[in-house]
């Protein structure tokens, strides 16, 4: 964190004094609030999708019939937490695996009809908690947000992918 103050030419102590001013703790809060706001008091057909679910209904809204390997990957998640997600999405109707042709040993995960329906349902809910992350900030401000985002996340991925 040091390094990074520096690196941004800044002599602001008090962020390496102060937990909720790190940088870790900051951007895990901010998650957290977002993924609350979006679920609260949402439960569809009997079912009280989880923050970790709706990651995962996302990535597969992006690319359907992964494999819960490459799903850990990319949610940056440890396999044992995906597997239990995807056993509750499945109860739940969200997800179906079906065998990878590729590879019998692997089975590929796909949303159902109901899996796209939440997360359709999950649209205006998300688009809210961004509008009430926003208030009081420029669109610039958002979109410089965004990008540093981005480039952390970035940087972080080239170093942890280095070491694996």
């Amino acid at each position: 964190m040091l390094y990074l103050l520096n690196r941004c030419k800044r002599n602001e102590s008090y962020l390496l004094t102060s937990p909720e001013n790190h940088l870790i703790f900051l951007t895990n809060r901010v998650g957290r609030q977002l993924a609350k706001l979006v679920l609260s008091d949402l439960e569809f057909e009997g079912y009280q999708p989880h923050g970790s679910h709706i990651g995962l209904l996302a990535d597969l809204i992006n690319k359907d019939g992964q494999r819960q390997q490459d799903l850990a990957i990319s949610t940056i998640k440890n396999k044992g937490t995906v597997a239990r997600a995807l056993v509750s999405l499945e109860t739940a109707g969200m997800i179906e695996r079906k065998n990878d042709p590729e590879d019998r040993r692997q089975k590929r995960i796909f949303l159902t009809e109901k899996g796209r329906h939440l997360w359709a349902l999950t649209e205006s809910r998300r688009a809210h908690a961004l509008d009430v992350a926003a208030q009081g900030l420029q669109t610039e401000e958002m979109k410089n947000c965004t990008a540093v985002l981005h480039k952390i996340y970035h940087n972080l991925h080239l170093q942890l992918s280095t070491h694996e």
